[in-house]
């Protein structure tokens, strides 16, 4: 199963990677448009500045153009058997891309809703807050994206509930030490 999981979420994995330096191009800075407008509620931004146009775009491209080349790959590979999406739906390049803008979109979604109560409670995108505010926020910082991306592998894949949960848990587990090894690169500045 963890194989699978890995295999099915490579492009997501990738395409996150990609994001990270596709938004740092200052060419593309005219897409740094926040999501929420610059709008407040209740005297407070609803997302803030770092969720913007540009981190939609760069990950929606990115797990797309990941998943065609994923796709590919495991096909000469002879992998393919081994991507839960792939037992249910073909293998081509129009589902491949319409599949990874999907997966990007998810996980893109998926953030807001942390965004939102971290502006509620003042808490930025470094700083988690005080014990135990900052263990729960780190928690819901590591699987928020991937409730999204799960959710959609689960529908593709067919995934039974413990699958799912599992899928969750390894993924944030994933996230942390993707996020750590950016870290050391100096792509990311904070876990």
């Amino acid at each position: 199963m963890i194989a699978s999981l890995y295999i099915s979420m490579m492009p997501v994995i990738l395409g996150g990677i990609f994001n990270m330096l596709f938004v740092k191009i200052k060419k593309l800075s005219f897409l740094r448009i926040p999501i929420d407008c610059r709008m407040s509620l209740g005297g407070k931004r609803i997302f803030g500045d770092s969720k913007t146009l540009l981190g939609f775009v760069g990950m929606m491209i990115g797990t797309s153009i990941f998943s065609i080349i994923w796709g590919f790959v495991l096909k000469i590979s002879d992998l393919e058997s081994f991507n839960l999406i792939y037992k249910y739906h073909g293998n081509t390049l129009i589902f491949n891309m319409l599949t990874g803008m999907l997966f990007g979109f998810a996980y893109m979604i998926f953030e807001l809703p942390n965004s939102f109560i971290k502006r509620r409670f003042d808490i930025d995108a470094s700083h988690r807050g005080g014990f135990p505010v900052n263990i729960l926020v780190f928690i819901y910082d590591q699987t928020d994206s991937m409730l999204g991306v799960i959710s959609v592998l689960a529908v593709l894949g067919r995934l039974t509930l413990h699958e799912y949960i599992f899928g969750i848990f390894l993924g944030a587990i994933t996230h942390i030490v993707v996020n750590l090894v950016l870290i050391m690169f100096g792509v990311r500045r904070y876990l």
